[in-house]
């Protein structure tokens, strides 16, 4: 989690065995570094839309280890493949840096991202941009963007659903998932 922000807390409801609704065992998210550009948390995973929810099938799926598709510890933005099927969905939180962007990047999805806190900037590989509040979203549907902390001194989150999505023909070329580098030198335009 980026330095500066509060914590994002999540909390589980589920079922106990009266059938009564609860919330499940509280456990931290993990977060894990993007580069220099911030941190990425997994919050939740299901490999399958409509999820498997019986006998806590997901939240097993999610607390095992890196071997389970849906795991909290893997660090994919969709959710990957699962006996050649890509159905499942990701909430992700994303914490960016002061002043720090994300590399140029595409993926087989689409994707709701909503700014929480701080100010966004959302890049397209157009060159077109648009600043993102804290309430303002994109719907992202497999283009190629990168993310902009606009703040050089505060910390920014913003919160995505990813759910991966047919490929389809991009002017001859076939969607897949692409993370660019950048350029030597670079430095987003605040």
């Amino acid at each position: 989690m980026a330095s500066g922000l509060p914590p994002c807390n999540r909390h589980i409801a589920t079922h106990d065995a009266n059938g009564k609704s609860v919330y499940a065992e509280h456990k931290d998210q993990t977060f894990g570094p993007v580069g220099d550009a911030g941190f990425f948390a997994r919050s939740w995973s299901v490999a399958n839309i409509p999820a498997k929810l019986d006998n806590d099938e997901d939240m097993k799926a999610y607390f095992a280890g890196p071997e389970s598709v849906t795991s909290f510890q893997r660090p994919e933005i969709v959710v990957p493949p699962e006996g050649g099927k890509n159905n499942g969905a990701n909430l992700v939180v994303v914490d960016l840096n002061p002043g720090k962007c994300s590399v140029m990047h595409q993926t087989v999805s689409i994707d709701y991202s909503i700014c929480v806190i701080g100010t966004i900037i959302h890049e397209l590989d157009s060159g077109e941009r648009v600043t993102l509040k804290p309430g303002d979203h994109i719907v992202q549907r497999g283009t190629n963007h990168r993310w902009i902390n606009a703040s050089k001194t505060e910390p920014a989150r913003f919160v995505a659903v990813t759910l991966p999505c047919v490929p389809f023909d991009i002017a001859g070329k076939q969607l897949e998932e692409v993370h660019l580098p950048d350029p030597k030198g670079y430095e987003p335009k605040l």
